[in-house]
C-alpha cells in the first residue's frame, strides 16, 4: 500500500475553467430563478386578494351579528307593538321573529360565502399557472 502526501484543500484562486463553469451555470439558472421570483410575487398577490375577501366576509358576518342583536332588541318590540294592534300578541311576536330571522340568515350566508372564498388563502391561480409553465417547457 502506498500513500501520497498532498493536500486536497485548495488555497489558490479558482481556475479559469471553474470561473467559466460558474458563469455558465449562473446564466443557465437565471431564467429559472426569475420564473421562481415571478411565481412567488404572483402567489403573494393572490394570497393578499384572498385575505382581503376573507376580511370582507368576516366584516359582513360581524355586521350580521350586530344587526341581529340590534334588531331583536330595538325593533322587535316596536314591530310587535304595531302588529298587536291588529293581531293577538303571540302572532305579532311570531311574525316579527320570522322576519328578523330571515334577514339575519341572509346576512350570515353572505358573510360565510366571503369567508369561504378567502380561506384557506391558497394561491390556486398561481399554482395552476406554474404547473402550466412546467408542462409547456417539458
Amino acid at each position: 500500500m502506498s500513500t501520497t502526501d498532498h493536500d486536497d484543500t485548495t488555497t489558490s484562486r479558482p481556475s479559469f475553467r471553474d470561473t467559466v463553469t460558474a458563469g455558465l451555470a449562473q446564466k443557465a439558472l437565471e431564467p429559472v430563478l426569475r420564473a421562481v421570483r415571478d411565481e412567488i410575487a404572483s402567489a403573494r398577490r393572490e394570497i393578499s386578494e384572498r385575505a382581503t375577501s376573507a376580511k370582507a366576509g368576516l366584516l359582513l358576518t360581524g355586521v350580521a351579528v350586530g344587526f341581529a342583536l340590534t334588531t331583536l332588541v330595538v325593533l322587535a318590540g316596536f314591530v310587535v307593538a304595531l302588529l298587536a294592534l291588529v293581531l293577538p300578541v303571540w302572532a305579532a311576536a311570531g311574525i316579527t321573529f320570522a322576519v328578523f330571522a330571515i334577514v339575519t340568515a341572509v346576512l350570515l350566508v353572505l358573510g360565510l360565502r366571503g369567508i369561504r372564498r378567502g380561506v384557506p388563502p391558497v394561491p390556486s391561480d398561481t399554482i395552476r399557472s406554474a404547473k402550466d409553465r412546467l408542462t409547456d417547457h417539458s
